[in-house]
Parts: structure tokens; C-alpha cells; sequence
């Protein structure tokens, strides 16, 4: 659930990075002066960040290293944060609550992406555990008979004829 809006709008950078170039123009070109490598394109910057985004999302959502698509997604929202919120104060006062609900959901997002990087792996429950310190008993009382593989009868059958 958390990944569906950052798939959803790099897709939509993707497609369509003007819109979005036009907002991360004055952050692109500012950062391009400080930084000789980084280029000053800021479509090209749009379609990076939407393809971050759009990577991001797809491994946040199918579990794939959360911890690293979190801190992906964070990186790449910072900026477009950034230009939301200079959007916010300094646009059209007709548009400002607008862009003022857009900035505050995308904070709230870069919210929930860190929660869900720093939260800690879950403990196993106790039936769970309970079987496997079982298992570990159970193996350690038979030796290492209890931890070879148990091949089915007829296979069993087979390989000692």
C-alpha cells in the first residue's frame, strides 16, 4: 500500500517529465551550479527521479529489500518535496491549498518510508519458535540422522536396491 503512490506518479514522470521539470527547474539548476557533474536538464532529472520512484515502489511492494527501496524512495522525494513546498509558498494564492495538501501528503509519505526502513525484524511467533527449538532438540538428541534428508518410500526402496 505504501509503494502504490510512488509507482503511480514516476509513471506519470515518466511519461510525462515536463510537468514535473518545470517545478524542479530552479533546485536542478541551482545544484548543477554548486556540482560541474550533475547535469542542468531538469527532464532529465524528472525522468530520474520518476524511474527511481518507479523502482522504489516495485521492490517496496514485493518485499524485495524494503529497507534499501525505503531509503531509495526517501532520496528521491526530498526534491520534489523541496520544489512542492517552494511551489506552496511562492505560487498562485488561488492554487496554494492545493499544493499545500500535495506537500503535506508527500511529507507524510517520506514519514511512513522512514518508519518503515528503521522498523525492526519481527520476532517469530512463539508456536513457531517453540517447534523450531524443538527440531533443534530433537536434532541435537538423534545427531545428525535427525537432520539428513527422508526420501519417500518407493525412493527409499530404490536406492538401497
Amino acid at each position: 500500500m505504501l509503494a502504490a503512490p510512488f509507482v503511480l506518479e514516476g509513471l506519470e514522470a515518466l511519461r510525462n517529465p515536463a510537468s514535473r521539470a518545470d517545478g524542479l527547474a530552479p533546485t536542478v539548476r541551482r545544484l548543477a551550479k554548486r556540482n560541474a557533474w550533475l547535469p542542468d536538464d531538469p527532464e532529465l532529472a524528472a525522468r530520474a527521479l520518476g524511474a527511481a520512484s518507479v523502482a522504489g515502489g516495485a521492490l517496496l511492494a514485493t518485499g524485495r529489500a524494503p529497507r534499501a527501496a525505503c531509503l531509495v524512495l526517501a532520496a528521491q522525494a526530498v526534491p520534489t518535496l523541496v520544489a512542492r513546498v517552494r511551489d506552496a509558498r511562492d505560487g498562485d494564492p488561488e492554487a496554494r491549498g492545493a499544493l499545500r495538501r500535495t506537500a503535506v501528503r508527500d511529507l507524510s509519505l517520506l514519514g511512513a518510508l522512514v518508519l518503515a526502513a528503521t522498523e525492526p525484524r519481527r520476532r517469530p511467533s512463539a508456536p513457531r519458535r517453540r517447534a523450531e527449538a524443538a527440531a533443534r532438540l530433537t536434532a541435537a538428541r538423534l545427531g545428525a540422522a535427525a537432520s539428513a534428508p527422508r526420501w519417500p518410500g518407493r525412493l527409499r526402496a530404490r536406492t538401497r536396491a
